[in-house]
């Protein structure tokens, strides 16, 4: 029975491991303010209006698709939207918008009266650089086409908060607030040797289930992740779930006790998927290979002395080290107010990440500008609509000192200005 009980909730698996693709998609040198160049070379390719809200599609300079949308009651303020992080081996496109089934980011933003734009990046995989740039881009575009904001907002998930912490430390004259949600925003090199400790440790249980190795992945594995190592690795955890079991406590990796055995799974599969799919174009991005556990000492349970003499050891190129530190770590700095938003047991970007980014503000005497919150759910940034409705009002609050119209009154307004 447990064996079909895997089965069964593999194939929801499936579905949410593309959710992931899509949320999370999740340089130079010096860490000055990043910014974009005039957007003449902009173009509209896509225009229509539903309900009261007219989007407008068209292709930034840089390549990258935006999307922009603006009710007929504007309240002349823009929320732009930070998507996460999207395999490298993906076409480039405009982020699924969708939240818990019900709603949309685009809905939710439009209904309160608010301009929204996205944007898909001019690249995916780690496009950190390449989504800030096209987001202050995306500033310029809505200007040209729209007029000037009296107030711009910035909200980012997963990769897409780390995009949002870091434009409100390096490119905080174009936003007046951000919300960052599920972002590894409190030390990026961590995040990086997360996603390499698990895969060296589930390999240490499971040798030979994934070919090549934690800084290295075949083409092969990548080309067939879905349809040959999903199912490998759900058998073999299948089979060895001490072994399972291991992985996730010598990681801390998060499950959900409510519901075992898809959590399990669920965690063990989508953090090997960041592994399978992020790795190489990480190297490729930062320069060299990031992941460093020469020095770790591992804990976790009996038979760690054995662990710890057998696991696979790699070392961090330096120049990939120096580039995260340039480029990718935050620093604190925030001078506007900015919420964040996390779960308890998110499983991809722990909690961890919002708890260091809240001491490294708080080193920088910045408190006052930040608000946190955490919500006690298993998932990564699984957020309902309400929650982030609610933290979305409470950014507005902490600018303005004002909450947003709600829709009831917009609709009123409406009707008056068809009635005039």
């Amino acid at each position: 029975m447990r064996s079909a009980n895997i089965k069964i909730k593999s194939a929801k698996l499936f579905s949410i491991l593309f959710t992931f693709a899509l949320i999370f998609s999740s340089c130079s040198t010096d860490s000055s303010i990043i910014n974009s160049e005039t957007s003449q070379q902009s173009k509209v390719v896509f225009q229509e209006t539903i309900d009261g809200v007219s989007c407008t599609e068209g292709q930034q300079k840089s390549g990258a698709f935006y999307k922009i949308c603006v009710p007929d009651i504007w309240n002349r303020e823009l929320v732009l939207y930070a998507h996460g992080y999207v395999s490298a081996t993906e076409p480039i496109a405009l982020p699924d918008l969708s939240i818990d089934d019900t709603t949309s980011m685009e809905k939710i933003i439009t209904d309160l009266g608010y301009a929204f734009a996205t944007t898909s990046y001019s690249k995916n995989g780690l496009a950190v650089k390449e989504g800030m740039a096209d987001l202050a881009d995306l500033i310029d575009i809505f200007k040209n086409n729209f007029g000037r904001a009296r107030r711009v907002y910035l909200i980012g998930a997963s990769e897409g908060g780390l995009i949002t912490n870091l434009s409100m430390e390096k490119n905080f004259f174009l936003y007046d607030g951000a919300l960052s949600i599920c972002g590894p925003t409190g030390d990026f090199a961590e995040q990086i040797n997360y996603f390499g400790d698990f895969r060296v440790t589930f390999d240490f249980f499971f040798p030979g289930v994934i070919p090549g190795s934690a800084v290295d992945i075949p083409q092969e594995v990548m080309d067939n992740f879905e349809t040959v190592y999903i199912p490998a690795i759900l058998s073999a955890i299948e089979e060895n779930p001490a072994g399972a079991a291991m992985v996730l406590k010598i990681n801390r990796a998060a499950v959900n006790n409510s519901d075992p055995d898809y959590s399990i799974a669920n965690t063990i599969v989508s953090l090997l998927w960041y592994n399978v799919f992020a790795t190489n174009n990480a190297a490729e991005v930062l320069g060299g290979q990031p992941f460093d556990n020469s020095e770790r000492v591992y804990s976790g349970g009996a038979f760690m002395r054995l662990f710890n003499a057998g696991v696979q050891r790699f070392s961090a190129d330096e120049n990939a080290l120096a580039e995260i530190e340039n480029t990718y770590q935050t620093s604190g700095n925030i001078f506007k107010p900015l919420v964040m938003i996390h779960t308890f047991k998110d499983p991809i970007v722990p909690k961890w990440q919002q708890d260091l980014y809240i001491e490294k503000v708080a080193e920088a005497g910045n408190s006052d500008f930040l608000t946190t919150r955490a919500i006690n759910r298993y998932g990564h940034c699984n957020f309902t609509s309400v929650e982030l409705t609610s933290a979305f009002i409470t950014l507005i609050h902490k600018v303005t000192g004002e909450s947003p119209i709600i829709k009831d009154d917009l609709i009123r307004l409406r009707i008056v200005r068809r009635t005039n």
